[in-house]
């Protein structure tokens, strides 16, 4: 699990003042990139000399609480689940006082960006899976799968 805070800006915010929903996906993005560099990978090696990145197939994303402009949050990325082809991201956005602002889970795939074809999870994938797992282990102890059915959070299919 990684974490990273960010203070809401100006332009994430809609005309009522709190942080707007199109917002939260550039936000958990930004994290997910995060999430990678802390984990080692080199963004810049795998897209440009494997030729490989990332293709996103659905978003599930729960709002739970409002997020005001200049607010700092504090949002956490976990892999939540894996299987041959397929990933999910587990993501939660928290306010400053702990509570849970809104969650995310990225289902994804690996994509061949010369062959354009979906590509098995690299092994460098499968060993950030196997990092995360004492923080699925917490999630699945504190039953916070928000919504989502997951047989067994603790290993890959």
């Amino acid at each position: 699990m990684h974490e990273i805070s960010i203070r809401i800006r100006s332009t994430q915010v809609d005309t009522f003042g709190h942080m707007n929903n199109a917002a939260y996906l550039e936000v958990f993005e930004w994290a997910r990139w995060e999430w990678a560099e802390a984990q080692g990978m080199d963004i810049n090696r795998i897209s440009e000399q494997d030729r490989i990145g990332p293709a996103v197939l659905h978003v599930d994303l729960s709002f739970l609480k409002e997020v005001r402009m200049h607010e700092t949050v504090l949002v956490r990325t976990w892999f939540h689940e894996i299987e041959k082809v397929k990933g999910v991201m587990g993501q939660e956005l928290l306010k400053d006082n702990g509570e849970v602002a809104a969650v995310a889970f990225i289902t994804f795939v690996m994509f061949h960006l010369d062959r354009r074809k979906v590509i098995p999870m690299p092994d460098y994938l499968r060993a950030a899976w196997d990092q995360d797992e004492e923080y699925r282990k917490t999630q699945a102890r504190k039953k916070k799968t928000y919504g989502r059915s997951s047989a067994d959070p603790s290993s890959p299919s």
